[in-house]
């Protein structure tokens, strides 16, 4: 190779050389520039959702100071019935379910858990009641004897074998005693109603051996309840649910009949 060749061939390496640099600065700083862009836009970015962000926290936080929306670890305080005729007062209104079965005895044989034999006859019963006030003047009238008096209303349905389904309406006042020296131990109270029944027609066992029977009749009810001191307001209670023509007061010629049962009641204000 002649020399001139030589310094030719060195000429054009050097200038490849020089361009790959000036090409290698120039995509330097082209990157350079794209990844300030790339972090300029990340940073508006996240200023963007920071600023969502707010707009929508700053009104919860308004919202729960006004409201206590997120307030936690409040303490409980824990709520203590009375357990004396009071409970009847502080909640007024009860509503109640039953079930009985029909019982093919007297009112005093039922009472005085006497053999029992079953009549083919079972009833449901719903019941609303409430708690006549203090000053109310049956209730100041009978307070020396009666701690309680409610008004009451059920709807009892009656279905029995070879007979029709039968719907009764038994509007009366229940008589209650509530002021028992083991309601700390167990919450009990019992109770007497007294008012009038009408069914929509006359169940079997009433017309057994009867004559000139009637659907309007009287309408007796004996109840004992049962509750926990700590939540007196649920009950149970066992009841003896009892028609007849009180010994001719309403001019019925019905045996009457008499149903025993549990239900479960709730007293609410």
């Amino acid at each position: 190779m002649t020399p001139r060749l030589a310094r030719h061939d060195l000429t054009v390496e050097k200038r490849l050389w020089e361009k790959n640099i000036f090409f290698g600065k120039i995509s330097a700083q082209l990157n350079k520039m794209c990844l300030i862009k790339l972090l300029r836009w990340k940073m508006h970015k996240i200023k963007i959702q920071l600023l969502i962000c707010l707009s929508i926290l700053m009104p919860l936080c308004a919202f729960s100071a006004t409201n206590d929306l997120f307030t936690i670890d409040k303490p409980v305080v824990p709520t203590s019935y009375p357990t004396d005729q009071r409970l009847y007062d502080m909640y007024r209104n009860s509503a109640m379910v039953y079930y009985g079965v029909t019982e093919n005895n007297s009112l005093l044989q039922v009472l005085s858990f006497h053999t029992l034999n079953r009549w083919p006859e079972q009833i449901q019963s719903f019941e609303l009641a409430h708690t006549l006030d203090q000053e109310n003047f049956l209730r100041r009238f009978v307070s020396p004897v009666v701690g309680v008096v409610q008004v009451a209303g059920n709807i009892t349905h009656r279905n029995g074998k070879d007979e029709n389904q039968i719907y009764e309406f038994d509007p009366y006042v229940i008589f209650r005693w509530a002021n028992l020296p083991w309601n700390n131990y167990v919450n009990t109270s019992f109770a007497l109603g007294e008012g009038v029944s009408y069914a929509s027609s006359v169940p079997s066992i009433e017309k057994e051996g009867s004559d000139n029977t009637k659907r309007f009749l009287n309408y007796l009810m004996f109840e004992a309840t049962f509750a926990m001191p700590s939540y007196p307001r649920l009950q149970v209670l066992a009841r003896v649910h009892h028609r007849s023509g009180a010994y001719g007061l309403y001019r019925a010629g019905n045996s009457g009949s008499n149903d025993v049962g549990l239900g479960i009641r709730y007293l609410f204000d």
